[in-house]
């Protein structure tokens, strides 16, 4: 099964995308944002992981529904 990772755009659009670039090197390392383009408005945006605990159960389905399909480091 495919870990993904349910993530917030910087205009507050929830969704997934299976891979979070550059993951291992850390939030200290990089910083906690990555460049993904946003499946919600289509644009390239700062996208950090969401806290899954402060989201709803509709959140959290409408986010993993919708995936990302490209993006940067």
């Amino acid at each position: 099964m495919e870990q993904r990772t349910v993530v917030r755009c910087a205009e507050g659009h929830l969704f997934s995308t299976s891979t979070f670039p550059m993951q291992q090197l850390g939030p200290g390392r990089l910083g906690p944002g990555r460049l993904i383009r946003c499946p919600r408005c289509g644009r390239l945006r700062s996208s950090v992981p969401a806290d899954v605990s402060e989201l709803s159960a509709p959140q959290l389905a409408r986010a993993m529904r919708l995936e990302a399909a490209q993006f940067l480091a």
